[in-house]
């Protein structure tokens, strides 16, 4: 009679039921188990388990429209505002900070890196906007921009962080998964 076969998870190889490891790649092959204990649950609460790319585009298209706003539509209305240089980068800053927070408040599910990669995307026309509207010699050098570029990202993935919490406090604790 033969052993009864079991797939691995992680590379597909088959092996012996009694096998503690798979044979091919080595991981462990222990059964997959699809309950939590509550504490597991409370612990796992705040970890993403996926990328979705609908709200890293939602995200992109956040950013653009209010950075779009801040720093090209509002100088033109508004007399004596004007965002060049380090008062751009400031206002772009905020822009992340408050687009991640928005991101994580109506996005369903965990949406922490959704909202950091679509700041990465769209802090680069930002920046090149700001390099590029600013007199030479009045504004940040490149290294600046570049470190304002990526304080920019970690700020989106806090404001996600916060506004997942608030959504999370808002559904008394539960969250739906998309």
């Amino acid at each position: 009679m033969a052993a009864r076969e079991v797939i691995c998870h992680t590379c597909g190889a088959k092996n012996e039921e009694t096998a503690p490891r798979c044979l091919q790649c080595g991981a462990r092959l222990e059964e997959v188990r699809p309950d939590y204990t509550p504490e597991e649950e409370e612990a796992r609460r705040f970890q993403q388990e996926g990328f979705a790319l609908k709200w890293a585009l939602i995200g992109f298209v956040v950013y653009t429209i209010i950075q779009g706003v801040a720093l090209v539509i509002a100088p033109k209305i508004i007399p004596g505002y004007d965002p060049q240089g380090w008062g751009g980068l400031a206002v772009s800053l905020i822009v992340w900070l408050s687009g991640g927070f928005l991101i994580g408040v109506i996005s369903p599910g965990r949406t922490f890196a959704e909202p950091a990669v679509a700041a990465l995307v769209a802090a680069v026309p930002t920046i090149m906007y700001l390099m590029w509207t600013t007199p030479e010699g009045l504004g940040p050098g490149i290294l600046e921009y570049i470190v304002a570029g990526i304080l920019g990202v970690m700020l989106s993935l806090f404001g996600a962080f916060m506004g997942e919490k608030l959504q999370v406090m808002m559904k008394g604790g539960s969250r739906r998964q998309t």
